[in-house]
């Protein structure tokens, strides 16, 4: 009996060892949730983003129109924010805009936000996203990322 567990053991060891071992490769991917507004958002005033990800609240403001290199201002969060304002381009006869904002890591499980201008409410929403997880460099390899759809807001004039 010993000897046949021996020899079954040499025989099936090399298909044990392809089952067991695995070949990823180093595509990388991010998690990501991007809410995009449409509208009025090149025009001028002070814009404020209040966003509430997943029950903490975080605030960006941004006056338009900004000088090239000019930053938003952040608050809130819990350490660093995980989401940062998307804003055009700088250059001659470019439109300053808003376009949106954008969550990089760890995106939310629910979302709310509220967009003012001069302190009106111009837009907002709240969402739920639905993630779709992938894994680039094959099925049981890393990253694991999950990227929603984009959310579409329109900016009241």
């Amino acid at each position: 009996m010993g000897r046949s567990v021996a020899l079954l053991t040499f025989l099936t060891a090399p298909f044990l060892h392809g089952c067991t071992s695995q070949t990823c490769t180093l595509i990388g991917c991010a998690d990501s949730l991007e809410v995009r507004f449409a509208g009025a958002t090149a025009k001028p005033g002070l814009y404020q983003i209040e966003v509430v990800a997943d029950g903490v609240p975080a605030t960006c403001q941004l006056t338009l129109p900004h000088t090239c290199g000019t930053q938003a201002m952040c608050t809130g969060g819990t350490g660093l924010l995980n989401w940062r304002l998307m804003v055009s381009a700088c250059g001659p006869g470019i439109e300053r805009r808003i376009e949106g904002f954008i969550f990089n890591n760890d995106p939310p499980s629910s979302l709310d936000f509220v967009v003012r201008r001069d302190d009106v409410i111009v837009g907002g929403g709240s969402a739920k996203p639905v993630y779709k997880e992938s894994r680039p460099n094959g099925p049981d390899c890393e990253p694991l990322c999950r990227q929603a759809p984009a959310i579409e807001t329109e900016i009241a004039p």
